[in-house]
């Protein structure tokens, strides 16, 4: 494949399918210092697909190219694309990428890549891949708190699903429960909240078990599907432990 020629393609198609009023709402919603095509999901999917599609008909030479490629141009849809990239040829991927994976997960710096990049590409290979298992704790004690995110919620997608236990993720979030980050905050309770779904027992130990540690936002997120029985009593307590915080 010519890389080249596919990112110039893929630029067109997208700038096509864009608008002025979207892209600069798309930049402010992310705060972002990116440029932005104005392009939608929907489009970034189809043209990212057809993509992929490409790519493996081609072997997959082309894949980890054609991602580079594509982020250096910064600008978000390509970005973007890559992403989708990486998402349906996941399969491809082995221990062998986890340093590119990284540097693009260090480089994202926002919640739409993070948590794409997170759930569609490691979640899916941490089961498979010893190496991005391995790589769980030290991102969750790393200095960048996107990094620690990653590493809860690559894990989220396994204990969801069944595949992984619990535990799994508790060891990650345990020291991580008394950050005052709000992207760390709302992660932890996101993944406990989809596992109560299915496990709500498990959930309602873990909260009452670290109530003093859980911030108001993980609680209010990870008990929010418990049977209301649990729930109302969670909130009761952890609003009675801030009532009787010293001012």
């Amino acid at each position: 494949m010519n890389v080249a020629g596919e990112v110039r393609a893929v630029r067109a198609a997208l700038a096509a399918a864009g608008t002025p009023a979207r892209a600069a709402g798309a930049k402010a919603y992310l705060k972002s210092d990116l440029a932005f095509l104005g392009a939608d999901t929907p489009t970034l999917r189809r043209v990212g697909g057809a993509l992929a599609t490409r790519v493996k008909a081609d072997g997959d030479a082309s894949l980890r190219p054609l991602v580079d490629a594509l982020w250096r141009t910064r600008v978000h849809e390509l970005r973007a694309v890559a992403l989708v990239l990486l998402e349906r040829r996941v399969d491809a991927l082995g221990a062998g990428d986890l340093p590119r994976l990284e540097r693009l997960m260090r480089a994202s710096r926002t919640w739409a890549y993070i948590d794409w990049i997170s759930n569609k590409v490691f979640g899916r290979m941490v089961l498979r891949v010893p190496a991005v298992r391995r790589a769980l704790p030290r991102w969750a004690r790393d200095d960048d708190f996107w990094v620690r995110r990653t590493a809860l919620l690559t894990i989220a997608r396994p204990v969801v699903l069944g595949d992984a236990p619990f535990s799994a993720f508790a060891v990650l979030a345990l020291p991580m429960l008394g950050e005052r980050e709000f992207f760390i905050r709302k992660a932890i309770g996101w993944v406990l909240r989809d596992v109560s779904k299915k496990s709500p027992a498990v959930v309602a130990e873990f909260l009452r078990t670290h109530l003093a540690d859980v911030s108001g936002l993980t609680m209010r997120e990870g008990a929010k599907y418990l049977p209301a029985r649990d729930r109302r009593e969670l909130l009761g307590a952890a609003a009675a432990r801030r009532r009787a915080r010293p001012v």
